[in-house]
């Protein structure tokens, strides 16, 4: 039997403030390292960098320029001394000197690869390479394109354009983590539809904590919150989380509920400051916290106890706090995209994002509703579901892989 030795690199760039990308990949690497695949497929964990990592499954660790040649310490040397220099004068050198740089590490990888037998690389977040090597990719989203110009697209506009027109098309496998988000890349890119295939998005591991009742009380209380008395929305600080929206629709239901508060979680990533001079502006700054990260305790306690999840965001398909909510029985509020209705059925609230009014009156009914609504999908997005769905799609680039050498 032709067996496929893919090798999955082990990025560094994640950290626990990364939020959503950091808990997806770390995960997934722990979910894959544990998990038995088919006789056809042979996983092998790649450390570029020399870190300290143990695996279960074998680990290729290796630094592209663990030994340098004369040619790559001119070369490297070079580099640090132009960017000493006037950049503006010697920018077509520096980048010249760069991309020869990035040339010769691509082939150091490339000689390990093919020294070890790897046959596919599988990139377990939007990546890719440049140097010629068969790669399977996860795609996010094309939130440049697909949906209003915020500044964090337009500031990286460049490097998002650059990506989708140069490395994913080069990907044998493209992996969405929906049928929308499948729909949606298709439409936006023209890439052939046999090319992409679904891996389910899964909650992160916050839901299988285990918080005692008395230690979730004397978080709230440290907080000062008190059971279903607060709304709660756990995202980083971008324009397009569209915080503005909830912060106008929690001024609102004040009105008629002024014990009631609302807490913000998450790192920033440029917009924090703005947000709190807009809470401040409206003078609720007593009725909103902005709580920075928080770990995987304390955010299980407020999805225990909160009132809702609500969520305004512009961008899908896809996000892990509704299902992490959801799988915990925190109600939500969401906005009325495609890919949160695919993820989540009949149970959330939704509203369309740019509308205040309807985001106020369903928390108001949220406040009100006595009943419980049940999770129907929790079956369909969940780790055991991807890693079902990854070992199809590894079964398919084994076969087509196979056809040269």
């Amino acid at each position: 039997m032709h067996k496929l030795k893919i090798g999955i690199p082990i990025s560094f760039d994640y950290n626990p403030l990364a939020g959503g990308s950091y808990s997806y990949t770390k995960q997934l690497v722990k979910a894959i390292d544990t998990y038995e695949f088919k006789n056809n497929v042979e996983i092998v964990f790649l450390n570029f960098e020399k870190k300290d990592i143990k695996t279960q499954k074998p680990l290729i660790t290796f630094h592209p320029f663990s030994t340098y040649t004369f040619r790559d310490l001119i070369r490297k040397t070079s580099i640090q001394l132009l960017k000493q220099l006037p950049f503006n004068l010697f920018k077509g050198l520096l980048k010249q000197q760069e991309e020869r740089h990035s040339d010769a590490r691509n082939k150091k990888i490339k000689a390990v690869l093919d020294e070890n037998q790897v046959k596919v690389l599988f990139y377990l977040n939007p990546d890719g390479n440049t140097y010629n090597f068969p790669f399977l990719t996860i795609y996010w989203d094309i939130g440049h394109i697909s949906t209003f110009m915020f500044p964090e697209f337009l500031e990286d506009f460049e490097t998002r354009t650059e990506y989708y027109k140069n490395i994913l098309p080069k990907a044998l496998i493209i992996i969405t983590e929906t049928e929308f988000g499948k729909e949606e890349l298709i439409k936006y890119t023209n890439i052939n539809p046999d090319r992409i295939e679904v891996m389910p998005i899964f909650p992160g591991e916050v839901i299988h904590e285990n918080i005692p009742l008395e230690v979730q009380q004397e978080t709230l209380r440290n907080s000062n919150l008190a059971f279903k008395q607060f709304f709660l929305y756990p995202a980083q600080f971008w324009a397009h989380k569209n915080h503005t929206l909830l912060i106008d629709a929690f001024e609102e239901v004040l009105k008629k509920h002024p014990e009631l508060k609302l807490i913000f979680t998450g790192s920033d990533k440029g917009n924090l400051t703005y947000i709190q001079n807009y809470i401040k502006n409206k003078n609720l700054d007593n009725h909103i916290k902005t709580l920075g990260f928080v770990d995987n305790s304390d955010l299980f306690t407020y999805y225990k106890n909160a009132i809702a999840l609500v969520m305004p965001t512009y961008l899908g398909p896809s996000n892990m706090p509704p299902l992490e909510a959801a799988f915990l029985n925190c109600p939500i509020l969401i906005s009325n995209i495609k890919g949160h209705r695919e993820l989540l059925g009949e149970y959330p609230r939704y509203f369309e994002p740019w509308d205040m009014n309807a985001l106020v009156e369903e928390m108001l009914n949220q406040i009100e509703e006595k009943n419980s609504r049940i999770f129907q999908n929790g079956n369909n997005f969940n780790i055991n579901a991807a890693l079902t769905a990854l070992e199809h799609i590894f079964s398919k680039a084994a076969i087509i892989r196979k056809n040269w050498t």
